[in-house]
């Protein structure tokens, strides 16, 4: 029993002593970060020491392999992650999330969730794996990725995780689940790139006062920044606060650190102008946004010109209008009935300020819809209908019959088609109403006794029709 006690003793004092053996120090790793950062040559001669004596400490095993990675030697940075692995059993979660970072680097975001999701699998509070693991599998499925983060939340309920998955879904493309989640987070909590996206995400979504309230936010520590400069400008003007709008053109042009101003910019710019009633500032913006958009422009030259024929039009400068008009209408691709419809109308509109060139105007209006009648099969009764409109608002009192050949196609396109619509009607109605009156004024009373039947059939209340009946 004696002998048996005092092995026991001896066992005892053995393991002690072996605890005590070195496992490496703070100095060790201070050591190391010097040794990577001059490039010796005899790199691998020098470190063996040190890896001699830590081989048993994961943490500045793994320390070595993280200062071997911030010096882009990923080579030696896996070595000594795998031998901090090796230390502590495969239990060492930081290791992982070295590996995952090496993994990441290579652009192997599959192999980098992987060691992500080792390192937590051994660290449920790892806070970093599960924020780089969201941040490599939102390429792969930006929602598997959101939830991994709501896994760190039930794990780290102290842990905001809000901005990060706005940003995921952000970067991924999905901005109404982006906008969603930034909102949850107070603006005055949201860092300066998380404000930029916020910012961004809630303007394209159409919320303006929360794109304003973030650039606000943003300004008071950036005051310089262009990003949120601009963005408060767009903000303000779809907000229709034309006159803060205003306030900062002008600091965007001249108050931010901007280098470089896009035809977007002026393009804004002009809108706000036009909204006040300033029509040069307006007009030189339009010109200035004209002479920088190219092709892969976010706005298109025919939008611009679009918008500028309107401005003209609004103004009743009718040339300009149409000036600008037909160049929209020559650059913008796909065109469709209303894009050329509206040529017609600027015409309209031009012949009822202009008595003297109303019978010109009018027959080119005329003309465009007769092409369009052509052009467009499946609105050929409402052009035909708009031409004849315009043909008899030429004719006084039917003395030429002018609108007579395009109401009678009217006629023959719909008079006979059982399910009309009920503008179809009205156009049907508008058709017979002027064959009527033209027949009775030509002393065909019998004819326009038939088409009063005619209307009376689609309205028995048509009082026009049923005074021609009584005749």
């Amino acid at each position: 029993m004696k002998y048996l006690l005092i092995g026991a003793l001896m066992l005892g004092f053995g393991t002690q002593v072996k605890a005590q053996e070195p496992t490496g120090t703070k100095a060790d790793v201070d050591a190391v970060k010097k040794i990577i950062s001059s490039k010796p040559a005899d790199l691998d001669k020098q470190m063996k020491p040190f890896y001699k004596a830590n081989r048993k400490n994961a943490e500045n095993l793994y320390a070595f392999g993280r200062a071997f990675y911030e010096a882009q030697d990923t080579a030696n940075a896996h070595v000594y992650a795998n031998y901090a692995l090796e230390a502590s059993k495969n239990k060492f979660a930081p290791a992982y999330v070295l590996l995952g970072d090496i993994a990441a680097l290579g652009d192997d975001g599959g192999a980098a969730a992987s060691q992500y999701d080792q390192a937590i699998y051994y660290d449920k509070k790892l806070v970093e794996a599960y924020r780089k693991y969201a941040m490599v599998y939102r390429k792969i499925d930006p929602a598997g990725a959101a939830a991994k983060l709501d896994e760190l939340k039930a794990n780290c309920p102290e842990v905001s995780v809000d901005a990060i998955k706005g940003h995921i879904f952000m970067v991924g493309g999905d901005e109404k689940a982006a906008y969603n989640e930034f909102k949850k987070v107070p603006i005055g909590q949201l860092d300066k790139d998380y404000l930029n996206e916020f910012a961004r995400v809630s303007y394209f979504q159409g919320h303006y006062e929360d794109a304003l309230a973030a650039c606000q936010e943003g300004l008071k520590d950036k005051p310089r920044n262009a990003t949120f400069t601009r963005l408060a400008m767009f903000s303000n003007y779809e907000l229709k606060n034309y006159e803060a709008a205003k306030d900062y053109i002008y600091k965007y042009f001249n108050e931010t650190d901007s280098a470089k101003f896009s035809e977007y910019d002026h393009y804004y710019s002009a809108l706000i102008y036009d909204a006040l009633g300033e029509k040069q500032n307006a007009y030189a913006e339009y010109d200035k946004a004209l002479a920088l958009v190219q092709d892969g422009s976010m706005i298109k030259r025919w939008t611009i010109l679009k918008t500028l024929s309107d401005a003209y039009l609004k103004d009743k400068d009718f040339e300009k209008a149409i000036k600008y008009y037909q160049e929209f209408t020559a650059s913008k691709p796909g065109l469709n009935f209303d894009d050329e419809e509206s040529l017609a109308t600027i015409y309209s509109k031009y012949a009822k300020e202009d008595a003297s060139k109303k019978e010109e105007l009018t027959n080119k209006a005329a003309n465009i819809y007769g092409e369009l009648a052509t052009k467009y099969p499946n609105q050929v009764a409402y052009a035909t209908y708009m031409r004849a409109n315009l043909r008899n608002s030429l004719d006084n009192n039917m003395e030429k019959s002018l609108a007579k050949p395009d109401y009678q196609k009217l006629v023959d396109i719909l008079g006979a088609k059982a399910d009309r619509t009920k503008g179809e009607n009205t156009m049907l109605k508008t058709a017979y109403h002027y064959l009527m009156f033209n027949a009775y004024i030509n002393k065909d009373v019998a004819g326009a006794k038939a088409y009063a039947d005619k209307i009376l059939a689609i309205d028995p209340a048509y009082d026009a029709a049923l005074k021609i009946k009584e005749l």
